[in-house]
């Protein structure tokens, strides 16, 4: 039996560790794996064991072509070249960890006795199975990652996270990601340009980051209310109040949010929105409205599974659905007249765009402040 070995790492959102130089089979990270779906995943089904299970065994024909995985609602049979390898009875029970670990270790196994391409690939057949199984059986956004491949730091690719300027007498700020930096950097603009009469937010192309750090944003921006309610997994709902000082003395503000506009930066828009703090412009946010927990697995991987869903201060939900602005600029690049076109938008709908480049965002948006003051 092939072991393997893995060390202690410290995370501050993992919920679960395994001691250093700690022995561990294939087997049981699978185990351990599809446990922590049933125990964790906020929208578990007694279907969802089984649904990871044979998904990750279709995923051997990515690796050879020859092999395929077959499911008779009995059955798993195993083919290389279209004659049969293995077959094994499904569990009695289907939710049972340990006997679907089992038989998929010993699917596995199988097919390296037969698949040059999958024995050679030994050290990447466990993190393609759970992938695949994960990935493809849950809500799209739970997902595997393998070791030094999560791609949950939402900074990855993230060049520049803070801007703030002046421009004329609007104090301009875009934030790309929020971290544990943003806070501080929007109270040194706001104290390096003390004298503007107006604030545009640019969320366009905001990938979220930090749900705390996003909120202390909000924050900034508003006297008291509810910025957002999370559900917890009994139904109820988890309210998050801002303080009772909003730290811009309610001078006119926008919002500018684009289809890329996602996670945590939704939030911070939808909350400015329905206090009526701020207007929105753009098109329709991402839509991503819910939270993944971290889990450490005995070979390094990292499991992320949602544990909760995110709605309006006026319970809208976000996810899948995302925020429509109060102007929408959805395919619109240039307008004869401003004031009719900011006036008479009442969309009924708003598509989802990226805009992050579009000028003429910038402009409506510094037209709607100009009208306020």
């Amino acid at each position: 039996m092939k072991k393997k070995y893995f060390g202690i790492i410290s995370l501050g959102v993992l919920l679960s560790s395994f001691a250093q130089a700690q022995e561990y089979t294939d087997a049981e990270v699978y185990q351990t794996g599809l446990q922590l779906v049933q125990d964790k995943y906020l929208n578990y089904q007694a279907s969802d064991t089984e649904k990871i299970a044979i998904n990750g065994l279709k995923s051997l024909h990515q690796m050879d072509k020859n092999l395929s995985v077959a499911d008779d609602g009995k059955r798993v049979t195993l083919y290389y070249k279209g004659r049969v390898v293995r077959s094994h009875l499904k569990p009695e029970d289907r939710q049972d960890v340990k006997a679907w670990s089992r038989l998929n270790d010993n699917m596995v196994k199988a097919a390296q006795k037969v698949s040059k391409e999958v024995h050679k690939r030994d050290f990447e057949v466990l993190d393609t199975v759970l992938e695949h199984g994960i990935n493809q059986s849950l809500d799209g956004v739970s997902k595997y990652y393998p070791e030094g491949q999560s791609d949950m730091a939402v900074e990855k690719g993230v060049s520049r996270s803070f801007v703030a300027n002046k421009q004329g007498n609007i104090l301009y700020i875009k934030i790309a990601v929020f971290n544990q930096h943003t806070l501080n950097q929007l109270e040194q603009a706001l104290q390096d340009n003390p004298e503007y009469e107006g604030i545009i937010l640019d969320l366009r192309g905001s990938v979220g980051g930090e749900l705390s750090e996003a909120l202390k944003v909000a924050d900034m921006f508003l006297a008291g209310g509810i910025m957002v309610l999370e559900t917890k997994t009994d139904g109820s709902f988890s309210y998050y109040h801002a303080d009772e000082e909003d730290k811009t003395d309610d001078k006119p503000m926008v919002v500018l949010v684009d289809g890329e506009t996602m996670s945590a930066a939704e939030l911070v828009a939808s909350a400015l929105q329905v206090q009526s703090r701020a207007k929105l412009v753009g098109t329709n946010t991402f839509g991503k409205g819910s939270k993944q927990e971290l889990y450490k697995l005995p070979n390094g991987a990292v499991l992320g599974l949602t544990q909760g869903y995110f709605y309006t201060a006026g319970e809208e939900a976000l996810d899948k659905k995302g925020v429509k602005p109060d102007i929408c600029t959805y395919g619109v690049e240039d307008v004869a007249d401003m004031d009719k076109f900011i006036n008479q938008n009442k969309k009924a709908e708003c598509k989802k765009q990226a805009r992050e480049k579009q000028t003429f965002d910038m402009d409506a948006a510094k037209y709607v402040i100009d009208s306020q003051l």
